[in-house]
Order: structure tokens, then C-alpha cells, then sequence
């Protein structure tokens, strides 16, 4: 068999060990996670940086309404914006979209996201039934991905 030969079908056992590998990891931990954000400039990004470092499922929406709209995949988290566009009337804002989430899906656990850090907005929403509330600073993501991890562990207990 030639060198060529050779290395090709090297590669191609190595893609299967590959493929394998991947369908063999266990997903049944994986849980769906919505992020709700009119600040499409923070929401991606976040996005993008949980679907890179975690295996769960990441759906990204820019508005209270699209949010509601897709309850039927049954998010079991959702990180939502306190101040979820405050200069469009007749729009859902953060604690709205949280109320409807709680009457609809009691269960689904709700962390809040804010940019100001004010006594109200985390008592309101501590008392509307979100699970937590974090600040929108330089340790957000950091915070952010180990309040999820914690999050995910306990879903998956109960599940």
C-alpha cells in the first residue's frame, strides 16, 4: 500500500474514532436555555460563549414577546434582561416577561440581567420569582457561567 493510501485511510479511521467519540458523550444533562436581551451587542456574544463552553441549548431573543412565542421548547432556564426595551411602547419589559414565564412555566428558573445595580429592580424580581439576579460588569460571564452550572446541576437532579 503507498504512503498516500496509507495516511488517507489513517485519517479516515481517525474521523470515525472521532465521530464515535462525540455521539458517545452523554447529552441527557443538557438543558435548554434561553437568553432574552434587546441589546443584541451583549446577547450574542453571550451566546456565542455559552454555546462554545457548554453543552446545553442556546436560543437567543431579542425581545420579550419572541421569548414567549417559543415557550413551546420548554426552556428550563431563562437569563433575562431587567430593562428589556425601555423606549419602545407597548412592549413587554423584563418583569412582564418574567410574570408570564412564572404563571405559564412555574418551574422554569429565571435569572435576571441588569446593567445598574438598584435595590428595586432585584427586589422586584426576587419577589416576582426570579432565581437570581447579576450584574452586567467585568465579572458577569465569570459569574454568569457558574450560576448556570449550579443552575444545570440542580435541574438535573430533579429530573
Amino acid at each position: 500500500m503507498s504512503n498516500k493510501l496509507r495516511k488517507k485511510r489513517e485519517a479516515m479511521e481517525t474521523s470515525v474514532k472521532y465521530k464515535k467519540k462525540k455521539i458517545e458523550q452523554p447529552v441527557a444533562s443538557a438543558v435548554t436555555i434561553f437568553l432574552v436581551d434587546d441589546d443584541v451587542s451583549y446577547l450574542y456574544p453571550l451566546g456565542f460563549y455559552l454555546q462554545r463552553n457548554t453543552i446545553h441549548n442556546i436560543y437567543c431573543y431579542s425581545s420579550g414577546e419572541e421569548c414567549l412565542k417559543n415557550m413551546h421548547q420548554t426552556p428550563d432556564l431563562i437569563i433575562l434582561d431587567y430593562n428589556l426595551n425601555p423606549e419602545k411602547p407597548n412592549t413587554l419589559n423584563g418583569l412582564d416577561v418574567l410574570k408570564e414565564v412564572k404563571r405559564k412555566m412555574p418551574k422554569t428558573k429565571v435569572v435576571m440581567l441588569s446593567g445598574r445595580d438598584t435595590f428595586q429592580g432585584v427586589s422586584d424580581s426576587l419577589r416576582l420569582g426570579a432565581y437570581s439576579y447579576v450584574i452586567k460588569d467585568l465579572e458577569a460571564l465569570t459569574s454568569l457561567k457558574k450560576l448556570i452550572d449550579k443552575i444545570c446541576n440542580e435541574i438535573n437532579q430533579g429530573k
